[in-house]
């Protein structure tokens, strides 16, 4: 499991954006010049964001797991799957920090929230409430992510952050309403 070093990726972005403009016209590499940019500020936004949890005491690693990214509380550690764009890790990463963010449970977000995460009981995790109770704290997590971008001075595409943010709530509802291509441990 790979820790983030900034340089590391800065220095994959150039290779990429150098890759791609070889043998480009000088008028032709304005919009690999955006894109190594736009990158650059993201890699930003993931330095800001993995400062902010080593703050909180939360390790995030990097990993080539299948799922997202996973918010593990009892070990203090947030797994990002390291394969994803750029974007998708900083905008999984913020859904993750808004587990984090819920998971410091307040009296209102125990009774809010009570009926879903954790549950190992099987009995309970079949339960219609339990399916619902994640689905709300997905959104929240999702919310809760945005408002700490805002807090933190990341930017971030709002067009494309609700489109990822569609995309992965989907696969819940799906899961909550019994679709059969969802297992019953919910969504990766």
């Amino acid at each position: 499991m790979a820790e983030f070093d900034p340089r590391k990726w800065e220095d994959k972005a150039w290779s990429r954006y150098s890759r791609r403009v070889k043998g480009l016209p000088p008028s032709a590499r304005t919009k690999e010049a955006n894109i190594l940019s736009d990158e650059i500020a993201l890699i930003n936004g993931l330095k800001e964001l993995v400062a902010w949890c080593n703050l909180k005491r939360i390790a995030v690693e990097f990993t080539n797991k299948k799922c997202g990214g996973v918010y593990v509380g009892e070990k203090r550690v947030i797994y990002i799957n390291s394969t994803q764009s750029t974007e998708k890790q900083l905008f999984i990463l913020l859904h993750e920090c808004g587990h984090l963010l819920i998971d410091n449970r307040t009296e209102t977000t125990e009774l809010r929230f009570r009926h879903g995460y954790p549950a190992e009981d099987p009995n309970v995790r079949r339960k219609f409430i339990h399916r619902c109770t994640i689905v709300e704290e997905e959104f929240e997590a999702w919310h809760r992510g945005r408002k700490l971008a805002t807090k933190l001075g990341i930017q971030i595409d709002d067009e494309r952050f609700s489109a990822i943010k569609a995309h992965m709530l989907k696969s819940y509802l799906l899961w909550a309403v019994g679709d059969p291509k969802f297992k019953e441990g919910g969504p990766d």
